[in-house]
């Protein structure tokens, strides 16, 4: 059995382009990870004897050997920080040639800052690994939703960067290591970064994916993403609507069976009831939206059935006091009607002046604002955007109709007939809820 010196001087040795392979078929072998584990303590000191760029693939097996020996509960800040130096500077054509070794480094960085009670010292690491795992950026992998994680932890509600602002299309887990469960957990995770920036709309598209995702088991994280996805419809329109048809059927009997009290929150804000009936309710169904940790999302649902009723006192009103728009908008009084009009003035949500003499709102006319170059810059990006996107599922629809597996899967259930077919798409007896972890 080889000792760890040889194990370096192997890896420097067959990091050139022409021996990769020989070098990844080496690292793989049960007698190099033994080799490794025996040595967990000098790991370190191994890995600071090589270069992050010319070595990354051995750099790699070295630090997730390290992983895998230092327990996660106190964690390991030496092996943090040099994780957190290699993630940026490896390079991705050798990290790629191990992409669960890469993920697995990946989340133990995640577990290590969570550990150490330091979230933010893991996203520019996790920032850097997405990039460098993604053949480009329209691919998800599993270090997405870590690293989503951690922004929230640290508040960072804008540090993923490009990782979240960009589209997502591709899920190859040959590449990424990805799982259905890394996808709903992008699209949580993702989604309560949005909305901590308040981009609704984009939230409302991520929830709504992990929603009608096909499933034939209910999961906590499904469950999670439906309450929020009503909630924030709720916040957006002051309705929840029907889900799509190609959603799972048990997903519709979880609407019904799993979010009574969200159901009933949806009800009320449809009968255009005020603000302190609504804050009332609330109060009623404090414990179920607490365990679901959505009290900040019933506050700011709250929040919007006072801006909606605001802007329906707009299409009867030109002038209207304070004083009125508290008491018709169910507002405390009419110092808080300023505030949500001023605020609802920043946002844009209406054009209105303030008179500080008598306290009276005037409601104006909207400028036209789409004869300007930025609203021509912005349309101009969004055709482009709409063709891009046309292409790839011209693209999408070709590569399925031609897949073979596709093609036998549906002429059996074709010959099968109709009650099969249900049984094929979820649902039953077997259903059952598994813990978000």
């Amino acid at each position: 059995m080889g000792s760890l010196e040889n194990l370096v001087q192997q890896i420097v040795a067959l990091s050139g382009e022409a021996d990769l392979g020989g070098l990844h078929t080496a690292l793989k072998s049960s007698a190099q990870d033994n080799v490794m584990r025996q040595n967990a303590a000098a790991l370190l000191t191994a890995v600071a004897g090589l270069d992050p760029t010319q070595h990354s693939l051995g750099t790699l097996f070295l630090l997730e050997a390290k992983a895998r020996a230092s327990g996660t509960q106190q964690g390991d800040r030496d092996l943090l920080e040099a994780a957190c130096r290699f993630l940026p500077a490896c390079t991705e054509r050798q990290v790629r040639m191990a992409p669960d070794k890469f993920v697995a480094l990946c989340r133990a960085v995640k577990a290590h800052c969570l550990a150490l009670g330091a979230p933010k010292r893991g996203v520019p690491a996790l920032r850097a690994a997405v990039a460098k795992l993604c053949p480009s950026t329209d691919y998800l992998s599993p270090i997405h939703a870590d690293l989503f994680q951690l922004c929230l932890l640290s508040k960072c509600y804008s540090g993923a960067g490009a990782a979240l602002d960009a589209d997502v299309f591709t899920v190859d887990p040959t590449k990424t290591a990805t799982s259905p469960t890394d996808v709903l957990l992008y699209c949580y995770y993702g989604a309560l970064l949005e909305i901590g920036r308040r981009r609704y709309a984009r939230a409302l598209e991520l929830l709504l994916t992990a929603v009608t995702a096909p499933t034939m088991v209910l999961n906590a994280i499904t469950v999670a993403c439906l309450k929020k996805y009503m909630l924030v419809s709720l916040l957006q329109s002051g309705a929840v609507p029907a889900l799509p048809k190609h959603t799972a059927p048990l997903i519709i009997r979880a609407q019904k069976n799993e979010c009574g009290p969200y159901q009933e929150l949806a009800k009320l804000c449809g009968q255009d009831k005020g603000v302190a009936e609504l804050a009332a309710f609330a109060q009623s169904k404090q414990a179920e939206f607490e365990a679901d940790g959505n009290v900040g999302l019933v506050k700011l649902v709250i929040e919007g059935q006072a801006r909606r009723q605001i802007q329906k006192l707009t299409q009867t009103y030109l002038t209207l006091s304070l004083a009125d728009i508290a008491q018709q908008a169910g507002l405390g009084s009419p110092a808080a009607a300023e505030e949500a009009v001023l605020r609802m003035i920043d946002a844009g949500e209406v054009s209105a002046r303030i008179s500080e003499r008598d306290g009276m709102v005037h409601f104006v006319e909207e400028e036209d604002a789409y004869h300007t170059e930025a609203m021509t810059a912005q349309l101009d990006s969004l055709i482009g955007r709409s063709i891009e996107l046309a292409a790839k599922l011209t693209a999408f629809d070709m590569a399925v109709s031609s897949d073979r597996a596709y093609l036998t899967k549906t002429e059996l259930r074709s010959q099968r007939g109709k009650g099969d077919s249900d049984v094929l798409m979820g649902g039953g007896p077997g259903e059952q809820l598994i813990d978000l972890k």
